[in-house]
C-alpha cells in the first residue's frame, strides 16, 4: 500500500485544460456542463476534508480514503482489502495515483485486476459522493496523464520468449547461459504466469535429490503412472520425454535457480514411487518468483505489460511478432527463433470445452489461450483441448457471471481440500446429494471423489457439519473471512453456505429435503456406533456427526486451473502444422503445449512439466541458434 500525498502541477493544468475544452464545445448538454464546472471552481468542487468509502474488490470489500480540498482530490489510500497478493497489486497501486493525477474517475484497466480496480473506484465514488462532488463528471473528464499516439517500435533478438512463467523464463535462463540473446515480453503487470497462485508442488522422479532421499525410481515407472491416470489415451511421444528428463529439470533448478525443497515428499497414490516435492515453505509464488528474480538480477530483459497479437511469418517460417504495450505503442520484435509459452486456456470462454459451467475457475485471469490462437492462425495443430484439470471440493465464491469485461474468465472460485479433508476425517462430516442423501466415501482420493461429484445433480456436492466441524473447517481457510461468511449465510443466492438451529432448518435454507438429511445423519452415527460404513465402506467410523447447537450446509463443485490440451510439437517441443510438418522458427514448452497427461494429470505434474519443459526448450533452441 502506498500513500499519495501531492497534487501535481499537471494534474491541475489537465484540469484547467479540461474547463477550456468544454467550454469551446458546440454539444448543448457539454456546455451545460462547462457553465456547472465553471459555477462549481468559484465556490470550490468539493467540501475539503477526508471520507471513507466501500467496494466490492475480487476477494471481498475494498476501503479507501479519500481526501478533498475544495477543488481537487489530494490522496487516495487504500485503509483495507482481501485482494490477492502480488495478482491484485498493480490496481492497488495505479488506480489511486491515476485518479489523483488525472483528477478523473477514468482510469486505465488493469490486466489480471479488473474486480479490484472496480471495486476501488466504487469506494473512491463513495467518497466523492459525501464530499458533494460530480461523479458523473469525473467520469467524463480526460485523463491527465493522456497516452500519446503510440509508437513504432522495431526490435530484434535471436529468442523471442512470448510469456513469462515459469515455463518461457526457464527457457529464457538456460539459453541466456549457453550465449543466445534473448527478450521476454509478458501480457501482464507482473511475470511467475499461474504458478504466482501456487505453491508449486514439483514431480522429481529420477532426480539426484529424489535418490539422496532414498527413493529408487525408474523412467519406465512414471511413464506407466502417467499413462494410467491419463486413461492411457497421452500423446506417448511427450509423456515419455517428460518422464525421461524431468529428474534433471529439477537439478537444475537446484544447481542453476538456486530452489531449495521440503525434506519430505508429499504422498499420493497416483505416484508408485515418493517423488512430489514442494519448494521450502509450500508458499504461493516462491518458486515463480525464485524464476524471476533470477531472470531479471541476470540481466534478462523482461517486458511486462506487452501482449503479443500476431506471429511474423515469411516464407513459411516464424521470424519474431508483433505486440502492444501498454503505452499504446506497437513493437515488431524480429527473432531467429520464437516461443510460445504463454499459458493454457481456462480463462477463456471460447477455448474452455463446453459444458463445464458449474466448475468453479481458481487459475490465472491471463490463461486466455493467447498463444493458441495465435498459432492456429498460421496453420498449427491443436490437439486435447476437451480435456481439463479439475479437482472437487472447490466452493463458489460469487454470484452471476464469472466472465470480466475484456471477456475472460475471472476467480469465482478457491479450492477446500484439505479442510474438508480434515473435517470429515476428524469431526464426522458428510457429503450428500440435493436429496438429502449421503452419496460416497467422504475420504476416498481427489480423484475418486471427483468421479461421484460429478455424477450429481448440478455437479455438486453438500458438505454437512455440526459448529465443530465447522471452526475447524473455517480455521483452516484464512481466504474465507468472518465478513465474507456472513454475507453467504445472509445470502438467498450462491454459494450455498447456509447455517441453522436444526437440520430441518438449514436444509430448508439449502433448497434439500429436511426430513431425508435428518435420516441420513441419523443414520450415520449410527453406523458410527456399530463401527462399520456399510453403505460405503468408509475407514474412519469414530466420530458421530452429532447436534451441537448449530448446523451447516456448504456446497462443494469441481474447480479448475489447469488446462490439458493445447498445441500439437515434436519431441523437439517444435509446434506442427495439422499436417505434422513442422512449422519452422517456432517452440512452444509448458501448458500450451498439449497431450502430455492424457485426460487427467496426477498431483505435482503440471508444474514439472513447465520446468522441464522450459528447461529443455532453452537446450533445444539454444542449438538451433547457433547452427
Amino acid at each position: 500500500m502506498r500513500r499519495i500525498t501531492r497534487i501535481t502541477c499537471l494534474a491541475l493544468s489537465v484540469l484547467m485544460m479540461f474547463t477550456l475544452l468544454v467550454g469551446c464545445s458546440s454539444n448543448d448538454k457539454t456546455a451545460q456542463q462547462s457553465t456547472q464546472q465553471s459555477t462549481q471552481s468559484d465556490t470550490g468542487i468539493y467540501t475539503p476534508g477526508t471520507y471513507i468509502g466501500e467496494g466490492k474488490g475480487n476477494n471481498g470489500t475494498i476501503k479507501v480514503e479519500v481526501a478533498f480540498d475544495a477543488n481537487s482530490i489530494t490522496n487516495v489510500t487504500i485503509l483495507e482489502h482481501t485482494e490477492t497478493a502480488g495478482l491484485a497489486d498493480p490496481a492497488l497501486e495505479r488506480v489511486p495515483q491515476q485518479i489523483t493525477a488525472g483528477q478523473t474517475l477514468n482510469v486505465d484497466a488493469v490486466s489480471g485486476a479488473t474486480n479490484t480496480r472496480n471495486g476501488i473506484l466504487e469506494a473512491v465514488k463513495n467518497c466523492v459522493e459525501q464530499a458533494g462532488g460530480d461523479v458523473a463528471a469525473l467520469e467524463n473528464t480526460p485523463a491527465a496523464q493522456a497516452k500519446a499516439q503510440g509508437q513504432q517500435i522495431e526490435r530484434e533478438t535471436q529468442l523471442l520468449v512470448i510469456g513469462g512463467g515459469i515455463a518461457g523464463l526457464s527457457t529464457a535462463i538456460n539459453a541466456r547461459v549457453q550465449g543466445i540473446e534473448v527478450l521476454v515480453i509478458e501480457k501482464m503487470p507482473y511475470a511467475g504466469g499461474a504458478a504466482n497462485m501456487t505453491g508449486a508442488l514439483i514431480m522429481a522422479g529420477m532426480s539426484e535429490l529424489q535418490e539422496e532421499m532414498g527413493v529408487t525410481d525408474s523412467v519406465d515407472t512414471i511413464f506407466n503412472d502417467m499413462m494410467t491416470y491419463g486413461d492411457n489415451i497421452n500423446y506417448e511421444p511427450l509423456t515419455s520425454l517428460y518422464a525421461e528428463n524431468q529428474g534433471a529439470a529439477v537439478d537444475w533448478l537446484i544447481k542453476t535457480v538456486g530452489t531449495e525443497f521440503e525434506p519430505n515428499f508429499s504422498v499420493f497414490p497416483e505416484h508408485t514411487n515418493d517423488r512430489a516435492l514442494y519448494p521450502l515453505g509450500k508458499k504461493n509464488g516462491s518458486l515463480a518468483g525464485e524464476i524471476v528474480a533470477h531472470y531479471v538480477d541476470n540481466g534478462g530483459e523482461l517486458l511486462l505489460e506487452t501482449k503479443a497479437t500476431e506471429l511474423l511469418m515469411e516464407n513459411g517460417r516464424v521470424v519474431g511478432a508483433i505486440a502492444e504495450n501498454a503505452n499504446g505503442d506497437t513493437l515488431t520484435i524480429r527473432a531467429d527463433v520464437t516461443l510460445l509459452a504463454s499459458g493454457g486456456y481456462g480463462a477463456s470462454p471460447e477455448l474452455r470445452p463446453s459444458g463445464k459451467d458449474s466448475i468453479v475457475f481458481y487459475g490465472a485471469t491471463s490463461s486466455t489461450g493467447d498463444g493458441i490462437v495465435m498459432a492456429e492462425e498460421i496453420g498449427a495443430a491443436t490437439h486435447f483441448m476437451e480435456y481439463i484439470k479439475s479437482y472437487p471440493q472447490g466452493v463458489k465464491t460469487m454470484d452471476g457471471s464469472p466472465i470480466n469485461d475484456s471477456g475472460a474468465y475471472v476467480t469465482n472460485g478457491m479450492g477446500v481440500p484439505l479442510a474438508s479433508q480434515s473435517a470429515t476425517l476428524n469431526n464426522g462430516g458428510i457429503y450428500v446429494n440435493q436429496n438429502g442423501e449421503r452419496c460416497m466415501n467422504e475420504n476416498m482420493d481427489f480423484v475418486s471423489i471427483k468421479k461421484v461429484t460429478e455424477k450429481q445433480e448440478g455437479a455438486i456436492v453438500y458438505l454437512v457439519l455440526n459448529q465443530k466441524g465447522y471452526d475447524g473447517w473455517k480455521g483452516m481457510l484464512a481466504s474465507i473471512t468472518d465478513e465474507t461468511a456472513e454475507g453467504w449465510f445472509e445470502s438467498d443466492s450462491q454459494p450455498i453456505y447456509r447455517r441453522g438451529a436444526t437440520l430441518e432448518e438449514v436444509a430448508n435454507k439449502a433448497g434439500i429435503d429436511g426430513t431425508t438429511l435428518t435420516a441420513t445423519v441419523d443414520h450415520f452415527n449410527e453406523m458410527v456406533t456399530n463401527g462399520t460404513d456399510a453403505d460405503f465402506g468408509r475407514a474412519e467410523m469414530s466420530v458421530a456427526l452429532e447436534d451441537d447447537g448449530q448446523w451447516y450446509i456448504i456446497e462443494q463443485r469441481l474447480r479448475m486451473a489447469t488446462t490439458l490440451g493445447g498445441l500439437k510439437t515434436s519431441t523437439n517441443l517444435e509446434v506442427l502444422d495439422t499436417n505434422d510438418q513442422v512449422i519452422p522458427g517456432l517452440y512452444a514448452c509448458g501448458e500450451i503445449v498439449g497431450g502430455v497427461h492424457g485426460s487427467e494429470s496426477i498431483p505435482s505434474a503440471c508444474v514439472g512439466w513447465a520446468v522441464t519443459s522450459g528447461k529443455l526448450a532453452g537446450d533445444i533452441i539454444a542449438e538451433a541458434c547457433k547452427k
